[in-house]
């Protein structure tokens, strides 16, 4: 986030806060063990701490506004002894990924959790965050907008922040950076073999549009050069060294395979709010609204996409002293007062507002 300088020469008064956070709600539940009553070993209350402080130490990098809230401030139990085929406990130990009927029982799971709040843990109000084993495998599984229930594992996907940010960044509609890439052969027929195969086409169906092409299976900075330019990492521009390390390091990639990854771009971040805006509306306490000097106040309905084009626009439609205004880098020179509680934030440059 850039400093949004606010110039007051009679044109504009400031009533109104200089930075603030919209916090999204997480509720997070430790299913127990049917054969012993008890949590999974090494699950444990301040491990799970750690890794919220983590997250919103990213998110705060992003200067976007966000923050999480830990509802309760511990995990909750959830199931008990001898619960092998009712309430939490019968999904302890299912392999969501691999087994045939994963898909189903997650959303079996998901809809008997809603059906049963106080049984399962859940808080319509926040994000819900389920620790489950997995058979033993080291998977985790979202939702995407139209489904809400999180499963991560107790062996060490609920203490990587990287990992927990990558699942929700997923129930904010993020896709993978590699959604879409191909496994081919020498002769370009579909290639089984996962990373052994000849040709590895790397994909960009993530709706986003300032991130490149990436593959799960590219292992390098290097790779992702090569399959991006036809370049080697260190012959790069520098705008293209910056589109490789934004996937490098990127939080919806695999690429926390090799190394902790910690950044989303900023059309990401943007798809996130639409998200957080719309589909996700019950889990935060306030909303974004977008302005551009490039926007539009009579068509722009104050998303990422249809940006309002004044200060005065995006101010008259907050409703809430949790709303942030975002405006994008430009000179907002808008004779106006603002008395109502908001937060003024900037990205992709400067702001200023009043005169240049």
């Amino acid at each position: 986030m850039k400093l949004i300088i606010c110039l007051l020469a009679g044109l504009l008064a400031c009533a109104i806060p200089v930075s603030g956070d919209i916090t999204v709600r997480i509720s997070v539940k430790a299913v127990l063990n049917p054969a012993t009553g008890a949590r999974q070993p090494g699950v444990a209350d301040a491990n799970f701490e750690n890794c919220v402080s983590e997250m919103n130490d990213m998110l705060q990098s992003f200067g976007r506004g966000y923050r999480f809230q830990w509802v309760g401030g511990a995990l909750q139990n959830v199931g008990g002894l001898n619960q092998f085929n009712s309430g939490p406990s019968r999904y302890y130990d299912v392999d969501f990924v691999n087994d045939e009927d994963g898909d189903l029982l997650k959303d079996q799971f998901e809809a008997n959790a809603i059906a049963n709040p106080a049984t399962y843990g859940w808080d319509a109000s926040a994000v819900n965050i389920y620790i489950v084993r997995f058979g033993g495998a080291n998977w985790n599984v979202c939702s995407f907008p139209g489904h809400q229930i999180i499963l991560v594992n107790g062996v060490r996907g609920y203490t990587n922040s990287s990992t927990v940010l990558h699942e929700i960044g997923h129930y904010f509609n993020l896709s993978h950076t590699f959604n879409g890439r191909q496994n081919l052969n020498s002769n370009g027929t579909s290639c089984t073999n996962g990373c052994s195969c000849a040709q590895l086409i790397g994909g960009g169906n993530d709706a986003v549009p300032d991130t490149i092409l990436d593959h799960d299976c590219w292992d390098s900075q290097n790779d992702i050069a090569v399959g991006n330019y036809g370049l080697a990492y260190a012959s790069l521009n520098a705008g293209q060294t910056a589109n490789v390390d934004n996937m490098w390091w990127n939080l919806m990639s695999y690429h926390g395979r090799q190394h902790v990854t910690d950044r989303f771009t900023p059309d990401q971040m943007d798809r996130w709010t639409d998200c957080a805006n719309d589909d996700r509306g019950p889990v935060r306490n306030g909303r974004t609204r977008f302005v551009a000097t490039t926007g539009n106040d009579l068509i722009g309905n104050g998303g990422s996409i249809l940006r309002y084009k004044t200060l005065a626009k995006g101010t008259s439609v907050v409703n809430s002293s949790a709303d942030v205004v975002l405006l994008r880098g430009g000179n907002y020179n808008e004779p106006m007062t603002i008395s109502k509680a908001l937060t003024l934030r900037a990205t992709r440059g400067s702001a200023t507002i009043g005169k240049p």
